[in-house]
């Protein structure tokens, strides 16, 4: 009968030596378990190992507290978050690292419990944590406590489970999972700002479409009304160039000599007419494009005045109205004759075809400074209907006429327009006021110096 090895089973009988096949059978079986211990360890040093390895490079942070509250392991990403080495933070308690209500002071697993516990929106009430400099965090936690024999995630506690008592953690270890969410957090406040504000931006967009529509819709009619106005003024030199050469043509032979000559004399007049406004369209076009050519050189405003009065006499004294203009010793300025001349010209005509019968118009010229700058200051004033105080600035707009222009008048709406152009080019400005006694008033102003008329001609 075989007896093994360790069988304590107690006899009568003197025992007997084990047989060699015995011993051998028994030596296999323990070097089979000691092989099996050796692989169960080194898969359990392995496993570790990767658990090691998986905690110290998981994206959020990770902080291991012992049973007795102090930190017994900080992983990268916390190093990261809290910004301190996790040697400077191993067995401490770490309340450092948490804002600590008074009554947790001490106990910094006990306050993350209560907070998880307590708190069911954490990204609406983030966790404030303390970084080395003092900058404050925000983050949302995850906690779980490791016992003997178990682990409790968070979520499998009962609401009243009370909390650890004093004198006793009531766990191995407990395990604090932190993410940073305050990146996350300043970029929904951010969204959430342009949330609430997109209406208001929206309404600022349309009603920004609103008026460049009214703008394009005022300015399409305003250039209809133009083509209309100025397809009847060129019309109308044309008629009376066309019939009057037409009279000619048919009375030379039997029509006396001072008839052909009035024939003559309004073709000359409607042709002089039609080729104004031919100018203005041409000098407009080359004003906007940059094409306006300018002969600059100093020059006494007087010389400039005094050759437009000459022309417009005859024009004043066949309209009963009287022209008044007061020389007076003035610097000369850089300019182009030619051109204030034009705008001189455009001037007097507006104040001539407002002015009443036997009313005023006065021309006067004077120095003025403007924002340090010494200029000269030529103003044009009739007796008229004034300007609607809305259109004193549209009326330098092209294709653009006063409401208070009356049919017949005439004009072509381009006059004012190019005005301000060849002001702008001096380096000068235009502009319309009305006068307290009625009546409409209209400035030039020109820079003396050199420089300033070259800035923008």
């Amino acid at each position: 009968m075989d007896v093994s090895l360790f069988d304590e089973t107690p006899s009568d009988e003197p025992p007997q030596a084990a047989t060699e096949p015995d011993l051998q059978a028994e030596v296999e079986r323990l070097r089979a378990q000691v092989e099996q211990l050796t692989q169960s360890g080194a898969e359990l040093v392995s496993t570790q190992t990767r658990m090691q390895s998986l905690l110290h490079n998981a994206s959020d942070a990770i902080i291991l507290f012992e049973g007795d509250g102090t930190i017994g392991s900080f992983n990268r990403a916390a190093e990261r978050l809290f910004d301190v080495a996790e040697i400077e933070v191993l067995y401490q308690t770490g309340e450092r690292l948490f804002e600590l209500p008074p009554e947790f002071a001490g106990n910094v697993p006990g306050y993350l419990s209560w907070y998880a516990r307590n708190t069911q929106d954490q990204y609406l009430s983030p966790l404030l944590v303390r970084r080395a400099s003092g900058e404050q965090r925000l983050v949302e936690v995850s906690i779980a406590e490791i016992a003997s024999n178990d682990l409790m995630l968070f979520d499998d506690f009962a609401d009243e489970q009370p909390v650890e008592e004093e004198g006793g953690s009531g766990f191995d270890a407990f395990l604090c999972i932190l993410r940073d969410i305050t990146e996350r957090k300043a970029i929904d406040a951010e969204l959430e700002a342009h949330r609430e504000h997109l209406e208001e931006l929206v309404e600022e967009q349309v009603q920004e479409i609103r008026e460049a529509k009214e703008q394009a819709e005022r300015a399409n009619q305003a250039k209809s009304e133009f083509l209309a106005n100025m397809s009847h003024e060129l019309r109308t030199p044309m008629h009376a160039i066309l019939s009057y050469a037409e009279f000619g043509r048919k009375k030379y032979a039997k029509a006396p000599p001072e008839k052909l000559l009035q024939y003559f004399e309004r073709i000359h007049g409607a042709g002089e007419r039609l080729l104004g406004m031919i100018n203005d369209l041409l000098d407009l076009a080359k004003a906007e494009a940059g094409r306006l050519q300018y002969r600059m050189q100093e020059t006494a405003i007087d010389e400039v005045i005094r050759p437009v009065l000459e022309e417009y006499e005859a024009l004043a004294e066949q309209k009963g109205l009287h022209l008044e203009y007061r020389p007076d010793d003035l610097p000369k300025a850089w300019m182009d004759a030619e051109r204030i001349g034009q705008v001189v010209r455009n001037y007097l005509s507006n104040a001539f075809k407002f002015s009443p019968q036997q009313g005023r118009v006065d021309l006067q010229v004077a120095c003025a400074a403007e924002q340090g700058r010494e200029g000269l200051l030529l103003s044009v004033a009739d007796q008229g209907c004034g300007i609607p105080e809305g259109e004193l600035e549209q009326v330098f707009e092209k294709f653009v006429q006063s409401s208070h222009n009356q049919k017949g008048v005439g004009g072509t709406g381009l006059g004012l327009a190019i005005c301000r152009e060849i002001a702008q080019a001096h380096g000068g400005r235009v502009w319309a006021e009305n006068r307290p006694d009625g009546g409409a008033l209209f400035r030039l102003w020109l820079p003396l110096d050199r420089r300033q008329g070259e800035q923008t001609a």
